[in-house]
């Protein structure tokens, strides 16, 4: 299928030999290919191809299948009957572009959170969820936010299962020129930084999101600047405990299947 790539992670085996374990869709959203310079990737072994950066780091995980779907250039989104947990990536659209495939998936959203399918949310996605709840997404008049950055975790972060093993100041990677203002009504706030008032987002029935990058490295975050600003790059470090997050999340979700 278009837009589509399977791949078997780490997973169990049942006795017949067939594969099992909690399905994972991860959600490429980096936007219609020409609406950001890819060429920014080139030295990278994947290019553009989130979603392999995204299978290659998180294969390890025992008992999941990852597979991977790219919206916007036309591949159908998974029904809930395909899909065990969704992680859904960040964007170089705002959440006002109001593009095609955003509507897209605008209108598919509310069936995954109505299936209580777990949902993990990071950077454009987590403004995309907070802005259908409600919540107010505005640009930094004085520029991004991009590094390696700590952040404070609030009493509710501090038992969350997402943030199991993540200490308060630990740091994660941002790279957003636009965030959540408030908390809409019903979700839990877990986390803040010093310029993002709302890092990290409980919205209930297993459905978290994130202003920064738990999924990506400081080279492939870094990576964005590397011709509009330069300078940013060099606000990035190995010091990130994104990994643990989404392991985190992917184990919840394989433990509730």
């Amino acid at each position: 299928m278009p837009g589509r790539r399977s791949v078997n992670a780490s997973t169990d085996l049942s006795d017949t030999g067939e594969k099992t374990g909690a399905r994972i869709f991860f959600i490429e959203m980096m936007g219609v290919p020409g609406s950001y310079d890819a060429s920014v990737y080139d030295h990278l072994d994947d290019r553009d191809q989130e979603g392999l950066w995204f299978v290659k780091r998180y294969t390890h995980v025992p008992g999941i299948t990852i597979e991977t779907c790219n919206v916007c250039v036309g591949a159908s989104l998974p029904g809930p009957d395909e899909v065990d947990g969704l992680v859904l990536a960040g964007s170089y659209n705002s959440v006002h572009d109001h593009t095609n495939w955003q509507q897209v998936v605008r209108g598919w959203l509310p069936e995954m959170r109505a299936q209580r399918i777990p949902i993990l949310g990071i950077c454009g996605s987590h403004q995309l969820i907070a802005h259908l709840e409600g919540a107010a997404v505005t640009r930094y008049e004085d520029g991004p936010f991009a590094g390696t950055f700590p952040v404070e975790l609030t009493e509710a972060g501090k038992t969350s299962p997402l943030m199991q093993d993540i200490a308060d100041q630990d740091c994660f990677h941002y790279a957003n020129s636009e965030h959540v203002v408030d908390i809409p009504a019903g979700s839990t706030l877990l986390a803040r930084s010093s310029k993002v008032p709302v890092a990290v987002l409980d919205f209930g029935d297993h459905c978290y999101s994130t202003q920064f990058h738990p999924e990506a490295t400081e080279e492939t975050l870094g990576t964005i600047w590397r011709y509009k600003a330069p300078e940013l790059m060099q606000h990035y470090h190995a010091q990130d405990k994104g990994d643990r997050l989404v392991e985190n999340f992917l184990r919840l979700v394989r433990d509730l299947n």
